[in-house]
């Protein structure tokens, strides 16, 4: 036999069993499956992030939108005290209209955050002898087009009104324009770039519409419009014609009711007591809205002019006209996100093809103006505040104005800077107020009231510009 052999057991039930190799793999292809999770969620907000930073700057170009708001705004700076309040926003500057008390006209452009003066360009002297106590002119109108990029087109004319508070009733009488001038500046430096007579035949402009690269001018005439078109760096006529807007040309203050309304790049609305369509290369009639009618504007998408009457709304365009049931829905903003929508309201909002004049949906929801952003539809009338899926017209989520503004308020607007409405009121015992919702839910992102609006009235949107109107004046609100 030989020596034996000593063998020792370990029972001890603490000891580790051996790893096997799997183990480690596993846990790496965790590590690894996380990794990977973790990777796949950034890049998907990087995406998210991107796709909303792609969407708030297409928006940046479209008419109506505000800057961005993320907190309150309060009041930046005032408009001057000759400020006519209408304003054009170009670049990084606000262009504000100014009438002295003795007539003269200017345009200066401010610096849209602080309001500091860039500079002031003249537009018209003035009058010799100096016009009566009690008598003001008021013929100044500014307007920009995408055809003239950087410019900004002023038609001043010399007609004048003159008030009187006896009575009752309060009365005014005015003088016709005898000359009117069209002055094309440049919005960055100031400079009178073109300088054009706006008379035709003894007829004086009182609207003006840039258009295709053309200043379309518009004359009142007792019994229809006089129109003609200038080549704006020339003043070269490219072509007259006498539009049959209807009888009643100066009815009102003279040529108060004359507008130039451009369509798109190939047509222009001429509006006085009733509104026909003109071709821009030859100034040619291609429809007719007729005398009984009211011309809300033109579509955003350039299509067609938007014209309530007796009832329904009608489309009038150069391609034809579409008769839609219902009154118009007049839309403030339109990203173009829902192609070719028309809306009208009638027992209820409406929504149509506009191309087609074929039914879309039917909602139950009051709304009187609209804006259409990303998809949605938001409606308001001065107790309501609704927002549809555009596409659907199913309601996503609504409220009402003491819910929003407080008990006795009435919705008096509805803005958006893309990631925010902000709906402005007001009510007879605070005043006004603003509140910023989230337009997916609703939810108030935040609200100012008037102690932080510095004693304003009233909160408007003009060309992207949050105004605040008050006894002291406008102030901008940034």
């Amino acid at each position: 036999m030989g020596d034996p052999v000593l063998v020792e057991l370990d029972d001890d039930p603490g000891a580790p069993a051996p790893e096997s190799p799997a183990g480690p793999a596993r846990r790496r292809w965790g590590a690894l499956v996380l990794l990977a999770v973790v990777v796949v969620l950034v890049l998907a907000q990087l995406v998210a992030d991107a796709r909303e930073g792609a969407r708030l700057a297409a928006l940046t170009h479209v008419t109506g939108v505000l800057d961005p708001q993320p907190d309150p705004p309060r009041v930046a700076w005032r408009l001057h005290d000759d400020a006519t309040g209408d304003v054009q926003v170009v670049g990084s500057r606000l262009l504000e209209g100014r009438i002295a008390p003795d007539g003269a006209m200017s345009v200066a452009a401010r610096d849209l955050t602080t309001g500091a003066v860039r500079w002031t360009a003249p537009l018209l002297d003035a009058p010799d002898p100096p016009l009566p106590a009690g008598t003001v002119r008021y013929g100044l109108q500014c307007t920009a087009g995408p055809t003239l990029p950087g410019r900004v087109v002023c038609l001043v004319h010399d007609a004048t009104v003159a008030g009187t508070l006896e009575g009752p009733p309060a009365t005014s009488t005015s003088e016709p324009a005898t000359s009117a001038r069209v002055e094309v500046v440049d919005a960055a430096s100031g400079e009178v770039v073109a300088d054009h007579a706006a008379v035709d035949d003894g007829n004086v402009a009182a609207a003006v519409g840039v258009t295709d690269g053309a200043l379309v001018l518009a004359a009142p005439l007792d019994d229809g419009t006089t129109v003609w078109a200038l080549d704006p760096a020339t003043g070269a006529q490219r072509w007259r014609v006498r539009a049959d807007t209807g009888f009643g040309g100066g009815w009102l203050r003279w040529g108060a009711e004359v507008r130039v309304v451009p369509v798109g790049d190939t047509a222009v609305g001429v509006l006085g007591a009733g509104a026909v369509l003109l071709d821009v290369a030859d100034g040619s009639t291609l429809a007719t809205a007729g005398t009984l009618a009211t011309v809300t504007g033109a579509r955003q998408d350039g299509t067609a002019l938007v014209v309530g009457s007796e009832g329904y709304t009608r489309l009038v365009g150069p391609a034809g006209e579409v008769r839609l049931e219902g009154a118009p829905v007049p839309v403030d903003v339109d990203d173009g996100s829902v192609p070719g929508l028309a809306l009208t309201t009638s027992g209820g909002l409406r929504a149509w093809d506009a191309r087609t004049g074929e039914p879309r949906w039917r909602a139950d929801v009051p709304g009187q103006v609209a804006l259409v952003v990303g998809g949605c539809l938001h409606v308001y009338d001065a107790f309501h505040v609704t927002t549809l899926d555009a596409r659907t017209g199913e309601v996503l989520w609504e409220t009402t104005a003491p819910e929003l503004l407080g008990g006795d308020a009435a919705v008096t607007g509805v803005a958006t800077d893309g990631s925010h409405l902000l709906v402005a009121g007001a009510t007879p015992t605070t005043g006004p107020r603003l509140v910023a919702v989230d337009p997916a839910d609703g939810t108030v992102q935040w609200r100012t009231d008037r102690s932080g609006l510095d004693g304003v009235m009233r909160v408007d949107e003009a060309d992207g510009v949050l105004l605040g109107v008050g006894p002291q004046g406008t102030v901008v609100l940034r």
